[in-house]
């Protein structure tokens, strides 16, 4: 197996490692919630078990953003508990997703690289107009998914029970994520036979490649 190979093949397993991680964790936040709720308010144990996760990322990445984002959500937490509100555990959720939204879209100004654009020409360098011009539609299409996927979670929050909003934020994202995914792979390949048939896998590979990129050139940046 070549070099390249196996670090092709490492990344994949990467990726599917942490993918499964971040699934149970979030299924985790839905569940245990439920099955406390006979002792505790599931927003307040929600909110515990976001503190308990963050906590042990920033361990294992040494990060100052997740000792940030703790704070803020034991904040959340003391706010929860004094003002007994439990529509205080979904803002979490819902800035995580404008945040997503605002990335892709702060890309699409006039003049800039759409994100994905940017991300797919690290496999070959410039694009044919045709991808190109697809690419910044689907940028597009994911700033409209995540703030759709915010919409939602804030109508949930308050106007449906905690468990349905918890169903939808902690367990159904991830399918819906992969189902965006698939759709694009689908649309790609039958709608625009001419376009690079790229899986929902490679994409994702891409995606890694890229984060990798601008944190290698950003700790450039700071050591320099």
């Amino acid at each position: 197996m070549s070099p390249e190979s196996a670090s092709t093949t490492r990344s994949t397993r990467s990726i599917w490692l942490l993918a499964a991680v971040a699934i149970v964790l979030s299924i985790a936040l839905h569940v245990v919630p439920q099955l406390l709720r006979d002792s505790f308010d599931p927003a307040w144990s929600m909110l515990v078990l976001m503190i308990v996760d963050d906590c042990v990322v920033g361990l294992v990445v040494r990060s100052r953003t997740a000792a940030l984002v703790g704070g803020v959500l034991a904040a959340l937490l003391g706010a929860a508990v004094l003002l007994h509100q439990q529509a205080l555990s979904a803002l979490p959720s819902i800035a995580l997703n404008l945040m997503l939204a605002g990335v892709f879209g702060a890309t699409l100004r006039q003049g800039d690289t759409p994100l994905i654009v940017r991300i797919a020409e690290l496999d070959g360098g410039a694009l044919a107009p045709p991808l190109a011009r697809y690419l910044r539609a689907l940028t597009q299409a994911w700033a409209i998914f995540f703030v759709t996927m915010a919409g939602l979670s804030l109508v949930l929050i308050l106007y449906a029970l905690f468990e349905w909003w918890s169903l939808f934020v902690n367990v159904l994202m991830w399918p819906l994520v992969g189902m965006m995914f698939a759709v694009e792979w689908m649309v790609r390949r039958f709608a625009f036979k001419e376009l690079p048939p790229h899986t929902p896998l490679h994409i994702v590979a891409s995606i890694v490649a890229y984060q990798r990129q601008v944190g290698q050139m950003r700790a450039a940046r700071r050591t320099g």
